[in-house]
């Protein structure tokens, strides 16, 4: 119940007050609905394919057919909803087609067209780096792939405490939440201690959690990537552009997180207290000349300034836009505007 007020507090306040907010977004992938707005639960999304139910998950013993990439199969995740698309994650290993591109300030870039199938830009896409907070996109995963029960409650403990000094949390030891408050509060205003708590609504204890995200990063072909807490906070939370770009079309394709990760704002229910509202740390969502179907920013002193999103343009094309390693707060969001620039100067 928490979760269709939530939904429809949202939906009711940005077409009030936000009109450029986009709730009926474009699907990343057709083959499963997006989440819905308005009193529906997104679950609901789960396993249906243009009204018609079928198996969300392939049934015990049945084989999901590789992909084939390059000298290489992939299979899709099993822990993963049926979306064809996902394939994707395989398929973003090749050169880069954009030439040149613009000029770009961010150390690490990658750019992929979804509808064409091919990487625009790689600056430095393969290099290793510390990725901040972009690394809850990848918890969110893992959480997910233990098949959750998002109304599960959670007191929140010092297990649940950042491990860097100084981070900041909407949320106090004692406070008693919801596996969808936590998910919300990770995702959409990057929480440290919610993302800690994803573990225990996953029902396994930390180090089992990481070594999860570790598995879940693997499954989707993300062979440079490493990590080490749920948060980010840590320096050896390590990953790619091209990895995270994976990541981010994995949380895209989600009909549970892509909803999560695209809303402007998350109601925060805690035992006890007043509803906290926390507003989503990213910048593109408002636009009116795009609609954002994934995203994460992320921050630390080493990482500096991160992004990740998948956008859909006003002409209909879809890409994954990956930078680590901007310098300065606003360079990663011009960063975004030189992009979308160059895409759409070479398409016209």
């Amino acid at each position: 119940m928490k979760l269709v007020l939530r939904l429809l507090s949202t939906a009711i306040v940005a077409v009030g007050a936000v009109a450029t907010v986009h709730f009926a977004t474009p699907m990343l992938y057709a083959s499963v609905p997006a989440p819905r707005v308005g009193g529906l639960d997104p679950s609901l999304a789960l396993g249906s394919v243009g009204g018609a139910p079928h198996a969300a998950r392939p049934a015990a013993g049945e084989d999901v057919p590789p992909l084939s990439s390059g000298s290489t199969a992939w299979n899709r995740p099993t822990w993963f909803p049926r979306v064809d698309d996902l394939d994707a994650v395989a398929l973003m290993d090749a050169p880069a087609t954009g030439g040149r591109g613009p000029s770009l300030r961010s150390r690490s870039v990658f750019v992929y067209d979804l509808d064409a199938g091919v990487p625009l830009i790689d600056k430095n896409a393969d290099v290793v780096r510390p990725v901040a907070s972009l690394t809850k996109m990848v918890s969110s995963l893992a959480l997910m792939s233990t098949e959750p029960d998002l109304d599960t409650e959670l007191c929140v403990t010092a297990a649940q405490y950042p491990t860097r000094s100084g981070a900041k949390s909407r949320l106090s030891t004692g406070d008693c939440v919801g596996g969808w408050d936590v998910l919300g509060a990770a995702l959409v205003a990057s929480d440290n201690r919610a993302a800690y708590a994803l573990a225990g609504i996953s029902g396994l204890d930390m180090d089992d959690f990481v070594a999860r995200m570790n598995d879940v990063s693997a499954d989707l072909g993300m062979d440079s990537s490493s990590w080490s807490d749920p948060s980010g906070l840590e320096d050896e939370n390590l990953s790619t552009a091209r990895d995270i770009a994976r990541a981010t079309v994995a949380v895209a394709a989600h009909p549970v997180l892509n909803g999560v990760a695209t809303a402007p704002f998350w109601d925060l229910y805690r035992t006890d207290k007043a509803p906290r509202r926390l507003f989503t740390t990213d910048r593109l969502v408002g636009r009116t000349d795009l609609d954002v179907l994934a995203a994460k920013t992320g921050y630390t002193d080493t990482a500096r300034y991160c992004f990740s999103t998948v956008v859909q343009t006003e002409d209909g094309r879809r890409l994954v836009i990956t930078l680590l390693g901007a310098e300065g707060k606003l360079s990663r969001w011009a960063d975004v505007d030189r992009i979308l620039s160059w895409v759409h100067s070479e398409a016209s």
